[in-house]
Order: C-alpha cells, then structure tokens, then sequence
C-alpha cells in the first residue's frame, strides 16, 4: 500500500470511529456522580465543570487556601511575603492590590530545608504573578518584590493548586470516593452537559466537596 492509501485508510478509521458521549438526568445545580462505563473509563464533563475521577489524580485550584504569613519589610524598598502551601501544591497565583509596574521579583519554593529558586529578579509589569514548581514536597513560598520609588506591594488574593489522589484525601467525604466514578459540578441554569470519553483531558475543580453537600447518583443515556 502506497502512502497516500495508508493515509486515506488511517483518515478514514479516524472518521469512522465517533467519541463515545452521553446524556445524563438531572440539570438541577449542584454536586453529580455518574459510574463510568466499561467502554469510556476517561468519561468527562465539559473542561470547563469542575470534576474529577475516582482513582486517579486530580488539579484543585482553591483561593486564599493555606496560611498567609504577610507582607514583612526585608530591605530598604523590599517586601517579602511568605505563604505555608499544602502537600501536593505544585502552583501558587497571587494577585496585588496595584502593578508591579516592572518591579523585580525573587521567588523561592522550599521542600524541607531544600529551596528551589524559581525566579530570579524577573520584573513583572502587571498585578499578577504565577509561580509553578515540580516538586509535590514543596511545604513552603518566599515571593520577595523590590519595589523601590514605588507603591508598597501588597497581596490582594491568592490561588494554591495541588494535586489530589480523592481516595487519599482524609477531608473528601466517603461518598465521593466510589470505585469507577465520574464527579461533577452542575452549574445549572438550564445547561445540558454532554459526557464524553475524553483520554487527554485532565480533571480539574476549584470546588473539593466538603461534609454535608447533597451528591446525587444519575443515570447515563447513551446520545445518538
């Protein structure tokens, strides 16, 4: 077979094999577990819904998580503001009250006693900052802003990303710990969610259910 057959035929088992997608009951907003079927064990909302799996690793973005130790004078016209971050934590975002307006930023990440210097005096022209590290040991943040002939740097909010294993985390309620499941958020409004198989998506939430949320089992339709 030449390459241009060996490509048609490919194109054309590409098109002839449609991503397995399903309807559920129940628009009303709020918390959903749908048991994932054998043919879609990737099954996912929209990227947009907060959700996540059962027996594998999801992102929780959460704001103003963690302990925030302030802002501390280290310097003549230099800040240093010091966050305690959660195991896992693999991202933190802040957001300034006013621009940096070019100030250099120093950021250090600690594991333990180890640091790991993330920025180096990088000037950042606006008001926000994302810092992201490799490690899931990191138990602390150093953010240091030399602000000098300008406003005094102050931190307005901030967002902590970590990675979770749901069956691992002691806070998640057993509820959302069933075997083979997809959990979603609804955010209602009338919005119909389509389910899909989807292996290259990576289940996100800023939502981590706590105790005492109404979690409620539906059915899947397979869509047409």
């Amino acid at each position: 077979m030449g390459p241009l057959l060996s490509w048609m035929g490919a194109l054309w088992l590409t098109q002839a094999a449609p991503v397995a997608c399903w309807s559920h009951e129940d628009p009303t907003p709020g918390w959903k577990r749908v048991e994932l079927p054998a043919s879609a064990p990737q099954l996912a909302a929209p990227a947009d819904v907060d959700q996540f799996r059962s027996g594998e690793p999801v992102l929780v973005r959460v704001a103003n998580v963690g302990t925030y130790f302030g802002g501390q004078h280290v310097g003549t016209g230099r800040m240093a503001f010091r966050f305690q971050v959660q195991p896992g934590t693999t991202r933190l975002e802040l957001d300034f009250l006013g621009s940096l307006r070019g100030a250099k930023v120093d950021a250090t990440a600690y594991a333990g006693p180890r640091p790991l210097h993330l920025l180096d005096e990088r000037r950042i022209p606006g008001s926000s900052l994302m810092l992201e590290w490799g490690s899931e040991e990191v138990s602390a943040v150093v953010v240091e802003v030399h602000y000098h002939l300008r406003d005094r740097p102050v931190v307005q909010s901030w967002w902590a990303t970590r990675r979770v294993w749901p069956e691992r985390d002691a806070a998640l309620p057993g509820e959302f710990k069933a075997a083979r499941s997809l959990y979603f958020f609804h955010p209602g409004g009338g919005r119909v969610l389509t389910l899909c198989q989807q292996p290259d998506l990576t289940p996100r939430t800023s939502r981590w259910p706590q105790l005492g949320l109404r979690l409620v089992t539906v059915a899947l339709k397979p869509t047409p």
